[in-house]
């Protein structure tokens, strides 16, 4: 079946109960969803795992309650108990179960709506959830289901395969690399690694460069402490306002923070000079490359830790969640990191290593793919009369970067002169989270990650002040024949164009 088609609400890509996208088809989904109306709920019974409790794992959880005598409770499955015990003392008001070896039922009062949901939140912004297929693995084992969904996977030592792969795209040593449960656990993991060094070392002072991914964004504002500062440059190119907040932290400079390219709008900071700058501070940089990719860009010379996404392009099938952490042996501040990172990080799955594995020997063909559909694709609609602006990493502002023969990745987003719901409704591809992926998917990614600014006027106003537009329609695009991408979004564009 051609991954180019309109999808029902709540279908999954791939169809397997372990994929991370599910269809969102309409702008009127979108906003239910995001209103938490019952018939979007209740019609995604999967989606990306972070934002929703996957089944699998609501089923586990409502045994172990049943099973710990504490039906009614409020409650999450946490792997690890490092993360478990975390999150009780970040939190406060809540109690923890080890019902399994690395698994932890953390629980609390559901009258007490408020910590419950920030105990959801907390799993959404830190990747410490348990993974489907460990629940899967789980509910076999514990008699409530019959058996795995079948999948092909890696049948050797999946993690030795997916730790060599990493090191040779990342230009390291597998001793330098941590692999993590998601992408927000590496971040997270990364995030707490660089607050315990540098608070240590009386340092207290945190600047973000360009708009950072919600949960990204979330980490800095909800876990730096009271006595820690927080500084935003939300133009990731205005390298000359960076290099002065640099400059003017000082010796209080614990970190700066970036992704390259930054998400969505595909801005590349300098990363040389910033990190010239950062280092001679005493300043940990920490990058993120996952919108382009470990696979095109050659990041960890010029950063102190890199952290990165592999559910993007790694696990091009779109049905893995993790993630991984790489520290550059030459950074002054690597015996540090190294020790701290691996207090933090929440390690994968092996199920999941394993099915990774696999693909990662297909990846790089995948990405060429996408590279090159993306760069035609973007192409199109610079010239489109219904598209206002096209937003893409530049090739040449990351020159210096990219591996050879290698793109700029699979994403860019479109600003449209028609209305966002007119185009969004009529594009035959699917309509949900993630990038990165075999097939092309898109959403209207302020929409998903920002109800709370694209819904009101105040925070339009600062949307439009930081020069991010609100209606973009993020696209991800796929390794399907190019022919039949462009004339997906061809066909759409017209017929909104016929209905103004």
């Amino acid at each position: 079946m051609t991954t180019l088609r309109h999808y029902a609400l709540g279908e999954a890509s791939p169809p397997s109960p372990h994929a991370v996208a599910s269809s969102l088809p309409t702008m009127a989904d979108v906003r239910a969803y995001e209103e938490k109306d019952a018939r979007v709920l209740g019609a995604l019974e999967s989606g990306y795992p972070r934002f929703v409790v996957h089944p699998f794992v609501a089923r586990l959880t409502s045994f172990y309650l049943e099973r710990e005598a504490l039906s009614g409770r409020f409650a999450v499955l946490v792997a690890g108990r490092r993360a478990a015990h975390d999150l009780v003392v970040q939190l406060g008001g809540l109690a923890m179960e080890r019902v399994e070896d690395d698994v932890c039922l953390v629980h609390g009062d559901p009258a007490d709506r408020s910590r419950c949901e920030r105990l959801r939140k907390y799993l959404q912004h830190t990747g410490c959830g348990l993974s489907s297929r460990q629940a899967e693995d789980l509910l076999c084992a514990h008699g409530l289901k019959p058996g795995r969904f079948k999948e092909s996977v890696f049948a050797g030592n999946a993690q030795a395969e997916v730790e060599a792969g990493l090191a040779d795209l990342c230009g390291c040593g597998a001793r330098d690399l941590l692999l993590c449960a998601s992408g927000m656990s590496a971040f997270f993991a990364g995030f707490r690694a660089v607050q315990e060094y540098q608070r240590s070392r009386g340092r207290r002072r945190w600047i973000q460069l360009g708009w950072l991914y919600l949960d990204s964004g979330r980490i800095l504002e909800e876990f730096l402490e009271s006595d820690e500062r927080l500084e935003r440059c939300y133009d990731a190119t205005d390298t000359e306002a960076i290099l002065a907040g640099i400059e003017q932290a000082g010796e209080d400079l614990a970190a700066v923070v970036v992704e390259c390219p930054t998400n969505p709008l595909g801005q590349a900071c300098e990363l040389e000079v910033i990190a010239e700058a950062v280092r001679r501070k005493g300043g940990v940089f920490l990058v993120d490359p996952t919108i382009a990719s470990v696979y095109n860009l050659d990041l960890l010379p010029h950063a102190d830790l890199v952290v990165t996404s592999l559910t993007k392009y790694a696990a091009h099938g779109g049905d893995v969640m993790i993630g991984a952490l790489a520290v550059n042996p030459a950074s002054p501040h690597y015996g540090e990191l190294v020790l701290r990172t691996s207090r933090y990080h929440v390690p994968p799955y092996p199920r999941d290593l394993a099915r990774l594995a696999g693909q990662m020997r297909t990846a790089p063909g995948a990405v060429a793919a996408m590279n090159a559909n993306a760069d035609r694709l973007a192409a199109f609609f610079s010239v489109h009369p219904a598209v206002r602006r096209v937003y893409r990493a530049d090739k040449r502002a990351l020159a210096a970067l990219l591996k050879p023969g290698a793109g700029v990745g699979a994403v860019l987003s479109i600003e449209l002169e028609l209305p966002l719901e007119g185009v969004y409704d009529r594009i035959a591809a699917l309509k949900g989270p993630s990038f990165g992926a075999d097939f092309t998917l898109m959403a209207p990614f302020m929409w998903l990650a920002h109800y709370d600014l694209v819904t009101s006027a105040a925070g339009r106003d600062f949307l439009d002040r930081i020069g991010l537009p609100p209606d973009l329609i993020r696209i991800s695009v796929g390794c399907e024949d190019y022919a039949r991408i462009e004339a997906c979004f061809a066909e759409a564009l017209s017929a909104a164009v016929r209905a103004t």
